[in-house]
């Protein structure tokens, strides 16, 4: 449950970039991702999903959507009242609901999220507060256990670091610490999920991630189209896991 809400919370922290839009290298090239290809090959073997990915009238993505899985799939609604919500499907069974509050800097301010689980085993809910500097950067996140019967508990509390560029270069909990190191020459093109979310446009060329004592390093390449964007990616980890991510843009 806690790398999931992880993972909805800074995925794109790591891999996003600014908001959906035409405007890559001084051109018109769209920045719409209608589909990407994820290829995982690790010790227990391999896999290879592909995912379509659909928007709104406003560039707003509103399904990224599994072509080989029936039924798996993450889903966002927007409502009027800032704030949106969150969907993940897997063979078309409900796992996971969040939902995200705006703040009057189209940021995330808050959250509240309900894993499902199998019988008898009940739903685990988890909420969320964002906090910001100046810069719009996120420094702090703090994440509650909730209960019906007391008053939520703090259960993680997430910090964020920065260079004099104010790009990312840390984040740090209790259980776990993650650096970053970045290429200088391109920027990141990606954006897979609402970009309400923090954004950085810095692609990392290594990142490290700390548990129990240990560090996993990720050593990242890149490859680009003519627009400059990011149309392949390689993740090779330290302990022989590699991921190759491949994306089509919208023509």
């Amino acid at each position: 449950m806690k790398l999931t809400l992880i993972y909805c919370y800074i995925f794109l922290l790591i891999i996003a970039a600014s908001a959906c839009k035409k405007d890559s290298a001084g051109d018109n090239a769209s920045l719409r991702i209608i589909s990407y290809t994820e290829d995982i090959t690790a010790i227990g073997g391999r896999t290879v999903e592909t995912y379509s990915v659909e928007y709104d009238a406003q560039n707003r993505i509103t399904s990224v959507a599994s072509t080989n899985k029936h039924g798996a799939r993450t889903v966002y609604q927007y409502s009027a009242e800032n704030s949106f919500t969150c969907d993940k499907y897997t063979d078309a069974v409900l796992l996971y609901h969040s939902v995200y509050f705006i703040n009057n800097q189209s940021l995330i301010d808050s959250t509240w999220g309900r894993e499902y689980k199998e019988a008898p085993y009940k739903s685990d809910t988890i909420s969320g507060k964002f906090y910001y500097n100046e810069d719009k950067k996120l420094i702090k996140q703090k994440e509650f256990l909730n209960s019906t019967l007391v008053p939520p508990v703090l259960n993680r509390t997430i910090n964020y670091q920065y260079d004099i560029n104010g790009t990312l270069v840390k984040e740090t909990a209790d259980d776990y610490e993650s650096s970053y190191a970045y290429e200088k020459e391109n920027k990141n093109t990606v954006q897979l999920q609402p970009f309400y979310f923090p954004s950085n446009d810095q692609l990392p060329s290594h990142s490290y991630i700390t548990r129990f004592g240990t560090t996993l390093e990720t050593k990242h390449t890149y490859t680009f189209d003519d627009h400059k964007r990011v149309i392949g990616e390689r993740a090779e980890q330290s302990d022989g896991r590699i991921t190759i991510l491949s994306y089509t843009y919208e023509k």
